[in-house]
């Protein structure tokens, strides 16, 4: 009798540009300069560019909470 092995396949999620500024809670145009500096990976598929969300989380837990809490701070001001 075979037994039938399955392996879980690696399903990549992605955020569109505008959808993760949104969720980290920064402009559009800010968030671009903010992929720029952090050297978050980004990808272009056809005219639009995405992250990958795993690549999302990671900025947020390394860089992400710094820079919305310096945001934040400047909002207050």
């Amino acid at each position: 009798m075979e037994r039938e092995v399955t392996t879980p396949t690696k399903k990549r999620t992605f955020l569109d540009v505008p959808s993760a500024a949104r969720m980290a809670g920064f402009s559009i145009r800010h968030f671009r300069r903010i992929i720029e500096e952090d050297e978050i990976p980004i990808m272009q598929i056809g005219r639009k560019f995405f992250i990958v969300a795993a690549n999302f989380e990671a900025w947020k837990a390394r860089q992400g909470q710094k820079r919305m809490g310096d945001h934040a701070g400047r909002l207050d001001n």
